[in-house]
């Protein structure tokens, strides 16, 4: 196994992995499996070696397959060294061929042939990361054949020396291939220009990594899916981690997202790096807004500028507006990015404006505002009427008032809005002084609750020129009228609940629809809501506390949700009797430490109160509380002296009646 560990580190895998596969690779060894293929190692030399010589001792080499693990190999192919430079050229292909006559700086194939031939390690160096070189040099055989495959399917590699002998170099199962997990890179380190952007990804060693190689997609902020930026990067070691470096070349201006995906020798892929985002912009080279005019035309104030770059860094155009060419700038619009002029009929006549126009930036670090353009116009005097109201609403607020609200209109030279109101469209009038905001609250005291109300907006400008009346809206009042308190409430303990009973309102007046019960506990300031609106004059209170003393109220409800004054109250004290029962019975027995009381359980819980008092006594006082159990020794006992014992039951805080009571004298 060792002979091979030469070749882990220089291999590379050229096929493409299902996303979907287990996110799983192997380290080395003899066989590479991928799901969609298995790599052969031919051969390797021996480790630490500086020459390539792996055919000295053997001339060719077969690889064989037992693809159902039952001892019947099949030849898959003969595996030599090229016969001469044109052989490794079409085995490798012309790309590789040139680069490598490159790389060794050979004039001819001649001189490259001599050099691969000498096997020089130093000098071939990054082509052992090549998967086409190794093929070309007969190192590794990749099996693409591998439907029938299995986990015990079986490899057998053999050497045949020149005389023709054949010796079995190796024999592996699928199956013997050890997994190990991928590690999950961040990224560590992102310089990003105008021009060019260079990531490295980072994570710690792990003991076993099979990461070897790593591809990185790349997606603009308009396009739809990823693409490959690189497809093979070397996962390198240093300071006890593992990195990926990238580095390409970029338009100024971009939104990109890059990730990166690590892959083994085989092509088996692990998890993806998380996206993130860059802009390929330096804050220096940003432009501004140029050729900003203001014109005079219809109504408004026209503004234009030259177009900024079609670049991601723009978020937006900010107008800002004044009528000081030094202050009190506000916003006035923010536009498109790609916006080229801006209409603002929220201008008064022969009034000067000033404007300030600026391009907004995505929010990035380094990124700070821009500078503004800046320029100055004025409208001509117009003689028109002001467009009328607009989103005029009506409603009411209160028992008080009726709120008209509405739109505010986009003139800036407006004096006052008036608010008519009527029993019709045709018949309306003024009733409001001149208002300077979009709101009024018109008092329901001289309206009548049976009449449907018409109300409208206009609006006045300097020039005193009316506007058309806006379209009209109703609204009836709800104002609020008597309502008579129920009489009679009267409350029973019932089936386990507080049953209320009382006069039937609704049956004597027309404008009461139903009731509300309300409830509070004796000694308690504020009553709870404890129904909805009920509409028959009675009630069953269910949540009641056992042993807790209620008053009870209930107010009448009209159609509008006008309540009356609450009703006189009931009190009822909820027993305890049906939640909890004392022990039916007990028995006392003198013990050598006091005396023992059994009882049997209670099917609602098994907390107790124990109670002694001598016989001669008056009084029973509590000797203890008893949690969990049905039994108790009463240490506390005098000789001689006849006691009585009784027992109540606890649930919830809640204590019954005391059972019955027993006697017995302690022993002396």
């Amino acid at each position: 196994m060792k002979k091979f560990n030469l070749i882990i580190l220089l291999l590379i895998a050229a096929t493409g992995v299902n996303a979907q596969q287990i996110q799983t690779g192997v380290v080395g060894g003899h066989l590479l499996p991928s799901d969609k293929q298995v790599i052969i190692m031919v051969n390797a030399p021996d480790a630490g070696t500086k020459s390539l010589n792996i055919f000295r001792k053997y001339k060719s080499y077969e690889v064989s397959k037992d693809q159902s693990g039952t001892g019947d190999f099949k030849k898959q192919v003969v595996v030599t060294f090229p016969a001469s430079y044109s052989e490794f050229k079409k085995r490798a292909g012309s790309s590789v061929a040139d680069e490598f006559k490159i790389k060794v700086k050979a004039r001819d194939d001649a001189e490259a042939w001599a050099t691969l031939q000498s096997g020089d390690v130093q000098k071939i160096g990054y082509f052992f990361l090549s998967k086409e070189f190794l093929e070309g040099i007969g190192m590794m055989w990749t099996d693409t054949d591998i439907k029938g495959n299995s986990a015990a399917t079986v490899y057998r590699v053999s050497g045949i020396d020149a005389a023709g002998k054949t010796e079995v170099i190796y024999t592996e199962a699928v199956s013997a291939v050890k997994r190990v997990p991928f590690p999950k890179f961040k990224l560590n380190r992102a310089l990003v220009a105008d021009s060019v952007v260079q990531f490295t990804w980072s994570v710690p060693a792990p003991a076993a990594n099979p990461a070897v190689f790593a591809s990185v997609y790349k997606k603009s902020s308009i396009s739809k899916r990823f693409t490959v930026a690189a497809e093979r990067l070397i996962v390198y070691n240093r300071d006890d981690s593992l990195h990926v470096y990238f580095t390409e070349k970029v338009n100024p201006g971009e939104l990109l997202t890059y990730y990166m995906q690590p892959y083994d020798m085989a092509g088996n892929k692990g998890a993806s790096s998380d996206p993130s985002s860059h802009l390929t912009k330096s804050f220096k080279s940003i432009a501004t807004i140029t050729g900003l005019k203001v014109k005079d035309t219809t109504n408004a104030l026209y503004l234009s500028w030259n177009a900024l770059p079609r670049q991601a860094v723009y978020s937006g155009i900010q107008i800002l507006k004044s009528r000081s060419a030094q202050k009190d700038f506000v916003v006035a619009d923010t536009l498109a990015p790609n916006a080229v002029n801006y209409l603002d009929r929220k201008v008064l006549p022969n009034m000067v404006y000033y404007y300030q126009v600026r391009p907004l930036l995505v929010p990035y670090p380094g990124f700070k505002m821009l500078p503004t353009a800046t320029a100055n116009g004025s409208m001509q005097v117009k003689n028109e009427r002001p467009s009328k109201p607009g989103g005029l609403t009506a409603k009411q607020d209160s028992t008080r008032f009726i709120v008209l609200s509405w739109d505010k209109n986009p003139e800036l030279d407006l004096f006052a809005y008036y608010v008519l109101r009527g029993t019709s469209a045709k018949d309306m009038q003024v009733i409001s002084p001149p208002i300077r905001d979009t709101v009024y609250r018109d008092s329901l005291k001289y309206l009548n609750g049976a009449t449907q109300y018409v109300y409208a907006v206009q609006v006045m400008n300097l020039a005193q020129n009316m506007s058309d009346i806006s379209a009209p809206v109703g609204i009836r009042p709800l104002k609020a009228q008597y309502v008579a308190s129920p009489a009679g409430v009267q409350s029973r303990w019932a089936d386990r609940a507080v049953s209320l009973k009382w006069e039937n309102t609704v049956a004597v007046y027309d404008n009461v629809i139903g009731y509300i019960v309300f409830r509070r506990e004796k000694g308690q300031p504020f009553f709870k809501m404890i129904s909805k609106v009920e509409r028959l004059p009675f009630f069953r209170d269910t949540l009641a506390t056992p042993g807790k003393t209620y008053e009870y109220g209930v107010t009448s409800v009209d159609a509008f949700a006008n309540q009356s004054l609450l009703s006189s109250l009931t009190e009822l004290t909820v027993p305890t009797y049906d939640f909890i029962s004392p022990p039916s019975d007990f028995y006392l027995i003198n013990k050598t430490d006091g005396i023992q009381l059994t009882w049997p359980g209670n099917d609602k819980g098994n907390d107790y109160v124990v109670y002694r008092k001598a016989v001669t006594a008056k009084s029973f006082s509590k000797v203890s509380d008893v949690k969990n159990a049905v039994t108790y020794v009463d240490k506390t006992v005098q000789p001689g002296v006849l006691y009585v014992y009784k027992i109540t039951a606890m649930l919830n805080k809640v204590e019954s009646n005391a059972g019955q009571e027993k006697a017995i004298r302690r022993a002396k």
